[in-house]
């Protein structure tokens, strides 16, 4: 049974140039680093997108449990000897993260909420569901109500947002999904996710999550395909197209197993 729908954030529920954030946030970061370490701002660019960068490879151990946060911390640390969890530096990228960062949506970034989101996850509500903010927890979750409250979803009731303090690994890994569908104390049949990313917002391997895809394209393993303004419109046939696909997943199941039998 469908219980809960968990959507992405960033080109799903809010309309953003990625890209362009990432390039200020992650400049600014490296300013931060630089005034702290007293080292060129371009070389802690690089100390930086490395250290994001390998946050997001997910090339850790099954046995690492670190948080998003402290394992970027620490690579941070090793590239560049500054604690991140030092008291006084803390309290700098929190000022940062809360009181400027908010005040760098510009024309380049340019988020703002996307047409049919609220509608998404209000009519989700509506009937009966419960919802998540499966962001990719590459930031932490200052930045993360940041780019909420740009696209007016901080009032949202989610039961989970999804942030470098609460994950140990970032999408499509299925540890991320599995940490925090087991948070909410459901299956991944059960949950319907809702995203724009063909590499990120699907599972890899499959654990069984279905995905609505609301970017460009049809990916095959999409139990629906279409634009977000379409979502709420067209949830009726979503839903049923769960279903089929639901018993089509049990059903090879139980071919499969009669096979090995």
């Amino acid at each position: 049974m469908l219980k809960a729908v968990v959507f992405d954030m960033d080109d799903t529920l809010i309309d953003i140039n990625l890209s362009a954030f990432i390039a200020v946030y992650a400049m600014d970061v490296a300013r931060l680093l630089a005034d702290i370490a007293r080292r060129n701002p371009l070389a802690m660019l690089a100390t930086v997108t490395g250290a994001m960068l390998e946050l997001n490879n997910n090339d850790r151990p099954q046995d690492d449990h670190r948080t998003n946060g402290a394992f970027y911390a620490e690579s941070i640390r090793r590239r560049c000897d500054v604690p991140l969890d030092d008291p006084v530096i803390v309290e700098a990228f929190t000022c940062y993260e809360r009181e400027i960062l908010p005040r760098k949506n510009d024309a380049i970034i340019a988020a703002r909420p996307r047409a049919g989101a609220r509608e998404a996850v209000e009519l989700v509500l509506s009937r009966g569901l419960r919802v998540g903010l499966f962001t990719n927890p590459s930031f932490s979750r200052a930045c993360v109500e940041c780019r909420m409250g740009w696209g007016e979803l901080g009032d949202l009731p989610f039961e989970v947002v999804t942030t470098m303090e609460n994950s140990t690994r970032c999408k499509p890994d299925p540890q991320y999904y599995r940490e925090h569908l087991d948070r909410m104390g459901l299956s991944p049949s059960e949950v319907l996710m809702v995203g724009n990313d063909p590499k990120r917002d699907f599972p890899t391997p499959d654990i069984g999550l279905q995905t609505a895809f609301v970017g460009r394209g049809e990916p095959v393993r999409a139990t629906w395909s279409g634009p977000m303004a379409d979502f709420a419109k067209d949830f009726d046939t979503i839903e049923a197209r769960f279903y089929e696909r639901q018993e089509r997943n049990l059903l090879d199941i139980v071919q499969d197993t009669a096979g090995r039998g």
